[in-house]
């Protein structure tokens, strides 16, 4: 285990009206100096099928800053201009890499003026944030004034300026020593994930629902309206300009809200829980296959299993993956018998008399399976008790007693009054 983790930082850059200017003219130079590459690539692979890598590219780079015609690619700073060198060597290294595995793979795209956001980087030997100013130094640019949570402490590896709409945000990496293990505990969970429930936790006496935040289906009203007025604007006018600033903000609470309620469960699952069972989901083929991309983009599913996995390592916790074909909504929780369930059907019903929630049967199945019997315990503790994971009353769903329990009272005489719910 490294001793050392990579920790993302953002915050908010509040340039002036030049730094503005500044800003969005590297973001233009890169997105031209992409385009310029990849258009030497594509001559160089029709001509005679090989590539133009990193060390090629580079040179391209020093090439046209001395010629009168492509002079404002010496305006960028130069680490900017090596950076989309290594961000399209990267592009086409993948490329390479998925046709080789068969998978259907085409060259990377030329960029739109209005394509994405515009991103400008930045070295992190010339970059100097200086947290009691609350400013930032940029090359080329000065002192940037920004506001942001405490800066990680560690190095600075790298930073950049993002354009979020009307705003720019700065986007830093910093490599911090790893933090201390939380104090061990007995709680496990199995957590089902899923879209009528973003997540369905089990934690041996009884479940909990976290519903999903919705953010885009919520905003989905004011979004059309948004984008309703930017289409009746004149292309170029000061009040289209307006327009798409709105479309932009409304995006951008969007995403706030959904990356607030994300971090928010994935901290209260991993603070608490000693050991964590989560599904190993295919998120992509879900958005794909089940016309279901929409629902499934807006619940990021993906966004949360990938913070529970970084935040479990980080405080220590044991985290198991069930394997992706574990059919752990199809097992009945109770006798293990096996049922086909489609989607529509929401309710588990077996022979044995098992009638629950499909979620919770699956979040059942997930608690016991593969579960770190051998996990770190303190000295001296108590057996587990239930602790709350969200705020959800007691009694807002049947509470059933655990399967290795139910079969130890079955074998008593005794399990027809304990059943599985």
């Amino acid at each position: 285990m490294s001793a050392t983790i990579v920790r993302g930082w953002r915050a908010s850059l509040y340039p002036t009206q030049e730094q503005s200017r500044l800003l969005a003219l590297y973001s233009n130079h890169a997105r031209g100096l992409w385009n310029k590459l990849l258009g030497e690539v594509v001559r160089r692979y029709g001509a005679d099928q090989t590539f133009l890598w990193r060390a090629d590219l580079q040179r391209f780079v020093v090439a046209w800053k001395r010629q009168p015609e492509t002079a404002w690619v010496a305006e960028l700073p130069a680490h900017a201009a090596l950076d989309v060198c290594a961000r399209l060597d990267g592009a086409l290294s993948r490329m390479v890499r998925d046709r080789r595995a068969g998978r259907r793979c085409g060259f990377p795209r030329f960029r739109k003026k209005q394509w994405g956001e515009g991103m400008v980087y930045f070295v992190n030997q010339s970059t100097r944030l200086e947290a009691a100013r609350r400013c930032v130094r940029l090359p080329k640019l000065g002192h940037v004034r920004l506001r942001g949570s405490s800066v990680p402490t560690g190095k600075l590896l790298s930073s950049r300026a993002v354009r979020d709409g009307d705003r720019w945000t700065l986007s830093a990496q910093f490599e911090c020593p790893r933090p201390a293990p939380l104090p061990a505990t007995r709680l496990r969970l199995g957590v089902d994930a899923g879209l009528t429930s973003l997540a369905t936790i089990y934690d041996g006496t009884g479940f909990e629902h976290v519903m999903p935040p919705k953010p885009l289906r919520k905003a989905a009203k004011r979004l059309r309206r948004a984008q309703r007025r930017v289409a009746r604007r004149q292309k170029g006018s000061t009040r289209r300009r307006a327009a798409v600033k709105r479309v932009a903000g409304i995006h951008r609470r969007v995403r706030h809200v959904r990356a607030d309620h994300m971090h928010k469960l994935t901290h209260r699952l991993t603070a608490k829980a000693g050991a964590l069972t989560i599904e190993t989901l295919d998120v992509r083929a879900m958005s794909r296959g089940l016309r279901l991309g929409k629902s499934v983009a807006d619940a990021a599913i993906g966004t949360m299993l990938r913070q529970v996995a970084y935040k479990a390592d980080w405080r220590g916790r044991v985290l198991t993956r069930a394997d992706r074909w574990h059919p752990s909504t199809k097992l009945c929780c109770r006798c293990g018998a096996r049922h086909a369930m489609p989607l529509s059907q929401r309710v588990m019903r077996c022979a044995c008399g098992n009638v629950m929630d499909r979620d919770e049967n699956s979040a059942v199945n997930l608690y016991n399976y593969g579960t770190p019997r051998n996990c770190a315990e303190p000295q001296g503790a108590s057996p587990a008790t239930r602790v709350e994971t969200g705020c959800q009353a007691a009694g807002a769903s049947p509470l059933p007693v655990p399967v290795a329990e139910t079969r130890m009272l079955a074998l008593m005489g005794q399990g027809n009054d304990h059943e599985c719910q």
